[in-house]
């Protein structure tokens, strides 16, 4: 299973995003995982970007809010 302390890289997110959010030091998925939609749009993610990453989330079993799925 996925885990909160993983590196975003492993996402599979577009390098773009990886670094707008690597440079509000946002490097592990339980720092992207405490924001709301409102603080990506302050970081600079656009919509795309926000639902790229909520999606990629999901893949994994993690909900933007704040959610952590059992996938068994």
């Amino acid at each position: 299973m996925y885990s909160l302390n993983n590196n975003l890289k492993d996402l599979g997110l577009e390098k773009e995003v990886i670094n707008k959010l690597a440079n509000k030091n946002i490097i592990i998925v339980k720092n992207l995982w405490g924001l709301k939609r409102e603080q990506l749009k302050d970081i600079g993610l656009t919509n795309e970007e926000i639902n790229q990453i909520t999606i990629k989330l999901q893949l994994f079993g993690i909900d933007l809010n704040k959610k952590v799925y059992d996938k068994k």
